[in-house]
């Protein structure tokens, strides 16, 4: 049956081996935790804001306070897509899909991180591109934008691309 309330927790794009789906507070929490045991090596840092030097469980209630303001400040002119992925049952990371003004640009972005013990499967690529499809696909977005962050050594520099 739909959620009668919020019909975004319905939303789920599936894959072969992943879902990326809108998280309840459960699956939240399991993200949370799953952050807190690693996403990146602690020599990097692949993110615009150190949210992971964080120590749990500050790392976890931020995370937390920040979904929960994803969700609240929901509307059509501005949104922010968590998507939570999922592998056989287990949570695995976030594949982020945003958008301001949507409706007049048609643009969308994404971002995204996988649990430390995830990557490395090809995982990234297949989440990034289910978002995608379902930004085109199912929205009808015109561009994306899809950035991400090359780590060779302890300073990041960031590659985006456009779709």
């Amino acid at each position: 049956m739909p959620h009668p309330y919020w019909p975004l927790f319905d939303l789920v794009v599936r894959t072969p081996r992943i879902e990326v789906r809108y998280p309840d507070d459960e699956l939240l929490i399991e993200l949370a935790a799953l952050a807190a045991r690693g996403v990146h090596e602690p020599d990097r840092m692949p993110f615009l804001t150190a949210w992971t030097r964080a120590p749990s469980p500050e790392l976890e209630r931020a995370a937390l306070k920040h979904w929960w303001a994803q969700r609240a400040e929901w509307s059509p002119e501005k949104w922010n897509f968590v998507g939570a992925v999922v592998v056989d049952g287990v949570a695995a990371g976030v594949q982020g899909l945003h958008a301001e003004s949507f409706a007049v640009t048609g643009l969308v972005s994404t971002g995204s991180w996988l649990g430390r013990d995830m990557q490395g499967q090809g995982l990234g690529k297949e989440m990034r591109a289910a978002v995608l499809h379902l930004a085109f696909a199912g929205l009808d977005a015109r561009v994306a934008y899809s950035g991400a962050f090359e780590c060779p050594g302890p300073s990041a520099t960031r590659r985006t691309g456009i779709k």
